[in-house]
């Protein structure tokens, strides 16, 4: 297979990101390449299964932890402040118009 270098802008949480799932891609690909005839498909579904479970968990987590931490940054929420009392809004009776 040949290969190709290509240049990214990422963030470092991106490219943690994107090292992760090039790892597992490798990793994939050479259980492939080892496993008995007959087994490929099985064993590599079973394998993407459970790297796929990770990953989204992982994914999951650093976008959770990403939240939490903008938010920590813009500090507590406000209080809560009581409205003003209800008011009549139509004309008095006596009112002319």
């Amino acid at each position: 297979m040949s290969r190709k270098t290509i240049t990214l802008e990422v963030t470092e949480e991106q490219e943690a990101v994107l090292r992760q799932t090039l790892a597992g891609l490798q990793e994939l690909e050479d259980l492939a390449d080892v496993a008995p005839a007959g087994t490929v498909l099985d064993v590599c579904e079973g394998a993407v299964l459970e790297w796929g479970r990770d990953w989204q968990r992982e994914l999951l987590q650093r976008l959770v932890q990403r939240r939490l931490s903008a938010a920590e940054k813009k500090g507590r929420r406000s209080a809560s402040v009581p409205a003003a009392a209800p008011r009549r809004t139509a004309a008095s009776e006596d009112a002319n118009s």
